[in-house]
């Protein structure tokens, strides 16, 4: 009976572990991706992540903009996603359930401001009265309201219009726009018609106001399935690397996946910065879990002028950015 008895309880006791390693592997991941020219694209076309997660189905959803990913985020449609710094700071204050886990790049001329060479305009104070379009909530909408600051020019004194990349680009083609700050693929299109470039994200970094994106992860996600949030970094993290080593191939890979000339495709990535993995780790950018890096700062800095500009209605304490912030699972990528 006894012997019967134990039996029984291995039989149990072995069902139990057995649904607990089936809870441990996510059946589908949904990555949000933006429709930059980055690494995530490398990553993706190479499959890095289906060899890194074999037995998961892999789902890739493209995004506009830093607006549409927050949008996404809240509606929990994505595992994981990138934001820039302003979304993020947006993000963090209204409380979205992300932990920032990797630096996807940063942001130089794939970001720019484009004019109408045909419209005189030489200066910010030139665009009181024109038509100028950024994706809310993006990078570049958070630049405009900054240049525009330190120039003295009033945003009432324009009309700013909401829109994502690929409806600037086709509103430049209409005519219906005299400016916009966006990004690459679309940039190139305003500038290849009738435009100039006059200020880039790059600039703005120069003058203090850096600019990049940021890797993101459901907390939820996070929570259930960590060791897939490492093996999601890994890829990455690869992606990553052959960028940094393989230049040629990698504009191969971008002039493909965004249906580019090779010769622009080159050009783009070289207005791109990506940072090695083991660099992400430094002061610089993340920092390590013991001591955040300056990522902290931009981001507090990001949302402080939101704030002062009637876009956020608050100004979190450090220590939620701090809390935003999670090198821990790139540190054990890495081995740190």
């Amino acid at each position: 009976m006894m012997k019967r008895l134990v039996a029984a309880l291995a039989v149990a006791t072995l069902a139990l572990m057995s649904t607990a390693r089936a809870e441990d592997k996510p059946a589908k991941i949904t990555v949000g991706y933006l429709n930059l020219v980055n690494a995530q694209l490398v990553t993706k076309h190479l499959g890095l992540l289906a060899k890194e997660m074999p037995d998961v189905d892999i789902k890739y959803v493209k995004v506009g903009g830093g607006g549409d990913m927050l949008r996404a985020i809240a509606g929990n449609d994505v595992d994981f996603g990138g934001l820039g710094n302003p979304p993020t700071a947006i993000g963090v204050t209204r409380a979205l359930p992300i932990k920032g886990i990797f630096v996807v790049n940063m942001l130089d001329y794939v970001e720019a401001m484009v004019v109408r060479t045909d419209k005189n305009i030489t200066s910010l104070k030139d665009l009181k009265g024109k038509s100028v379009a950024a994706p809310f909530g993006s990078t570049t909408h958070y630049l405009l309201l900054q240049a525009l600051k330190d120039e003295g020019v009033d945003p009432a004194s324009m009309k700013i219009l909401d829109l994502a990349p690929s409806d600037i680009a086709a509103a430049w083609l209409r005519g219906d726009i005299d400016a916009a700050w966006f990004w690459e693929p679309n940039l190139d299109k305003a500038v290849k018609n009738g435009g100039k470039i006059l200020v880039t994200s790059g600039e703005m970094a120069k003058r203090g106001y850096p600019t990049w994106d940021i890797g993101v992860v459901m907390n939820a996600f996070a929570e259930k399935y960590p060791s897939y949030v490492e093996k999601f970094v890994k890829a990455e993290c690869e992606g990553i690397d052959f960028w940094l080593k393989n230049p040629e191939k990698t504009a191969e890979i971008i002039a493909e996946e965004l249906s580019l000339p090779l010769e622009d495709a080159t050009r783009m990535m070289k207005g791109t910065g990506m940072v090695p993995c083991d660099k992400q780790l430094t002061g610089e950018y993340l920092g390590s879990t013991a001591k955040k890096g300056k990522f902290v700062d931009t981001l507090v800095s990001t949302a402080d002028f939101l704030v002062k500009q009637e876009r956020l209605p608050k100004l979190l304490p450090r220590t939620d950015f701090e809390a935003f912030i999670q090198p821990a699972y790139l540190e054990k990528t890495i081995g740190h």
